[in-house]
């Protein structure tokens, strides 16, 4: 059964996982005492941030499939996060910064996708320049202060834990999941789906075959936006805090999740259950190394890891295609 739900690649990036929670739980082990890496402190907040930076990545995640890349996520959740916190301040229902945010997120990816088609430039050349644009719009509403909110119900509700069945789950993972399964259903079981990939396998050959290119483009940017804007009020509330230089780093953080996760960044391939194993990798290895007094390194790891998973990826990618090349000749013949 786990076998239909998981592919081997999510299965082996879970297995990661186990021995990478086994080694830090045993280089964090105290004689005599229980282990503090395995405490349920330590877990919550591996959770809970897992999560923040899981839907944000879902939404990089596709962009990739899609054959594009998107630099701006971490000023996305910056600029929704502060955005989420001046209408709590400003006496707004707690309920209303949930759509203000996710609607701010959603306008950045559709500005992205409109300059993309329009102008018909490189998505990391115009995603580089929204990132500017979003942080610096975060910075010019707040001052370069921090919005504090104190003893929010907003903040209350995001960081409560909600009973499902027999267990007590935060409610930021609850939101997660929903998203991942939302998407996951929305990549695998429909025909928005299947033309993303098709769109990051070959984009002439799916403009060839009819798909709306430019429309497909501002449906992923779109949605991208709009999970940024999700992990923005997140964040937001975890933190009960607004502030511009909110998940600063967070664009490499998404990409790197997505690529463990299995994305290729040449497009047509990825997934979104890879993607939430990968966040969480990562999100235990800056766990790990902060109780190891090490988090110093965590960035540095991040960028080896992407760097070799890629490297991995484009191998397998010149293989496939020699054997498919060879099996064509052979066929020929």
């Amino acid at each position: 059964m786990i076998k239909r739900l998981l592919s081997i690649r999510e299965l082996g990036i879970a297995l990661v996982l186990l021995v990478e929670i086994a080694v830090f739980a045993w280089l964090l082990r105290q004689p005599g005492q229980r282990n503090v890496f395995l405490g349920s402190e330590a877990f919550l907040k591996v959770v809970r941030d897992t999560a923040v930076l899981g839907v944000a990545a879902i939404g990089t995640t596709i962009v990739i499939i899609s054959g594009g890349i998107d630099l701006s996520v971490g000023s996305v959740i910056a600029l929704a996060t502060v955005t989420a916190a001046a209408v709590l301040k400003a006496g707004w229902a707690p309920v209303a910064a949930v759509p203000v945010a996710v609607l701010v997120g959603l306008a950045c990816g559709q500005v992205t996708a409109a300059v993309i088609n329009l102008a018909k430039l490189p998505p990391f050349i115009v995603t580089l320049g929204m990132m500017s644009i979003a942080r610096g719009g975060a910075f010019l509403l707040t001052r370069g202060s921090t919005i504090t909110l104190i003893d929010s119900p907003y903040a209350r509700a995001v960081n409560a834990d909600l009973r499902l069945g027999p267990l007590l789950v935060p409610a930021p993972v609850v939101v997660l999941v929903a998203v991942a399964l939302g998407c996951a259903l929305l990549m695998s079981r429909t025909t928005f789906g299947r033309a993303v990939f098709a769109l990051g396998g070959n984009e002439e050959a799916a403009r060839l075959s009819g798909l709306r290119v430019a429309r497909l483009k501002r449906l992923v940017y779109g949605l991208a936006g709009a999970c940024a804007g999700l992990a923005g009020c997140l964040f937001v509330g975890q933190y009960s805090t607004g502030q511009s230089t909110a998940a600063a780093g967070w664009e490499l953080d998404a990409i790197a999740a997505a690529v463990l996760g299995g994305a290729s960044l040449s497009g047509g391939r990825g997934s979104i259950v890879g993607t939430c194993l990968g966040a969480l990798i990562f999100r235990v290895l800056l766990r790990g190394l902060t109780m190891l007094n090490a988090s110093d390194y965590s960035q540095v790891i991040t960028g080896v890891v992407v760097i070799v998973v890629v490297v991995l990826d484009q191998v397998a990618t010149a293989r496939a295609r020699r054997a498919a090349a060879a099996a064509r000749e052979e066929t020929v013949r």
